[in-house]
Order: C-alpha cells, then sequence, then structure tokens
C-alpha cells in the first residue's frame, strides 16, 4: 500500500513536471520567434529608409507667354514686354478702375511705365484695329500732330505698319520718330500690339521740325472690358535744351500716370465710333 501510494503520488508530480518544461518549450519557441520576427521588420524598416522613394511627378498646364507672331520681335521688344506683362494682376475681374506702376530699368533716363484700365464694353479686336490703323491717329489721338505709314518693304501688313509720327507735347517741344508698330496676337489673355523705333530712319529726320526719339518702345494691352498702355521713351539730348530734356525726362516720370490714362481714354473711345473712311 506504502508502494502504490507512493507511486500513485509519483504519479501525480511527474505530469506537472512535463507541463512545465513543455510550457518552458513554448515560452522559448515564442520569445525566439518574435526575435526573428523583429530583426525581420528591423530589415525591411531598414532598407525602405535607405532605398529611395519613387519621385513623385506633377505636370502643370501652362499657357503659351510668346505666340508665334511674337517671336519675329527684337529681344529688347521681348525683355520690355516680358517685364509689363509681369506687372498684370492674376485676379478675376483682371482690373478694377484704373491702375498705374512704373519702375527704374538699367540706366536709362526715364521710367518705364504702364496703365490699364477698366472700360465696359472694350472689344480687343475693335481696340487693336484701331491701334493698327495709324494714318486716322491725328484725327481722334490727341497730341498727335502727324502720323502716316511708309511704303517699304520690311513691315508685312496687315501685322506690322511703318510710320512716321509728330508728338505734339505742350509747351514743352515737338518729338518725331519713325517706328515699327506690329500686332503681336494674344498674349496671356491680352491682344497686344508692340512698337519700337527705327534708330536709323529716325536720325535721318530733320531736328529743324522737331527733336528727334533717341529711345522709342510701347504696347497696347486689351482684354474684354480692360485695355492697356505701357511706355518707355525720351528724345535725343543734343535735340532739346536743358528745360526740354528735364521736361521730357523727369517730368515724363511725374506726368506720365496722367498721360498714359489720357492715351487710354482716348484710344478706347475711338473704339467705340462706328468705322469711317475719314483720313
Amino acid at each position: 500500500m506504502v508502494l502504490d501510494a507512493n507511486l500513485s503520488a509519483g504519479s501525480r508530480v511527474l505530469p506537472r513536471r512535463d507541463m512545465s518544461m513543455a510550457a518552458s518549450r513554448k515560452v522559448t519557441y515564442l520569445i525566439l520567434f518574435l526575435g526573428l520576427l523583429g530583426g525581420a521588420l528591423a530589415v525591411i524598416a531598414t532598407r525602405l529608409l535607405t532605398e529611395p522613394r519613387p519621385a513623385i511627378v506633377t505636370r502643370m498646364a501652362r499657357k503659351p507667354v510668346w505666340p508665334s507672331r511674337l517671336d519675329g520681335a527684337p529681344e529688347e521688344v521681348r525683355e520690355f514686354l516680358g517685364r509689363v506683362l509681369a506687372k498684370i494682376p492674376d485676379s478675376h475681374p483682371p482690373v478694377t478702375g484704373y491702375q498705374f506702376s512704373h519702375w527704374e530699368w538699367a540706366d536709362k533716363p526715364t521710367h518705364e511705365a504702364m496703365g490699364l484700365k477698366a472700360i465696359p464694353g472694350a472689344d480687343p479686336q475693335e481696340v487693336i484695329a484701331r491701334v493698327m490703323d495709324v494714318n486716322r491717329y491725328p484725327a481722334h489721338i490727341a497730341h498727335v500732330e502727324a502720323c502716316r505709314s511708309q511704303q517699304d518693304s520690311t513691315p508685312k501688313p496687315p501685322e506690322e505698319v511703318h510710320f512716321f509720327q509728330v508728338i505734339r507735347i505742350p509747351a514743352v517741344a515737338k518729338v518725331q520718330h519713325e517706328l515699327v508698330l506690329a500686332d503681336a496676337g494674344t498674349v496671356q489673355g491680352y491682344r497686344v500690339a508692340y512698337w519700337y523705333l527705327l534708330k536709323d530712319k529716325t536720325q535721318s529726320l530733320d531736328p529743324k521740325v522737331a527733336a528727334r526719339s533717341d529711345f522709342n518702345m510701347g504696347a497696347w494691352l486689351v482684354a474684354p472690358g480692360v485695355v492697356g498702355y505701357a511706355l518707355s521713351s525720351w528724345p535725343r539730348r543734343d535735340d532739346v535744351n536743358t528745360l526740354q530734356w528735364v521736361s521730357l525726362t523727369s517730368g515724363a516720370n511725374a506726368l506720365a500716370k496722367k498721360a498714359i490714362e489720357g492715351n487710354i481714354d482716348g484710344m478706347a473711345a475711338w473704339a467705340r465710333k462706328p468705322p469711317d473712311s475719314s483720313p
């Protein structure tokens, strides 16, 4: 009975020991498994951190800045228009009231200046058509004393016109020049017509008639309901006296805001009139 009791007691102890050992083995396997899993995750994370991520490419639609008809413009004209177009506000509506800006550029004796004015009903096609009609300027645009197109083979009508012009600045002087005016089509939503000086032809003009321009460049910019005008100009220094020089440089800077608005109003008013056959 004692032996049986001992055996019986032993039979109850041995399963507990086996269960403890089995549990211990399970814990050991679990620790090993978690260790291996942690190592694998660490390797994967390291690769993810060290390997370069694929670049995210975004595509943006860009509006053409220079249409084909502007490609043939002189480089100085394209640079000037670049500065002018940078001043146009990016808003809707783009312009309210009258907005004027001017800025120094390089060592020029006058500022470059631009005005934009909201003109209800202004139609880009109609305004640019009047801008290109240089022979009728004297009858419709203030201070234009003479303006006539020249017959030569260089310009390419109707997109370009070469013309002679005399401007009268009240109580100061008259200024004359020969220019090329070109219709550049649509640029950044604006119909644009630009002009630049034909320096050699202007130099050959008689200074006794009027002072000759030494530099003259500008542009008309027209969007539906908006008319703009930009300009950079000054006369030959040896064609004017000191008072005239100051009036046409420093004085021009001071008066540019009002003068540009007057030009815009004059061209817009002319564009509203029905076409006529008068010279």
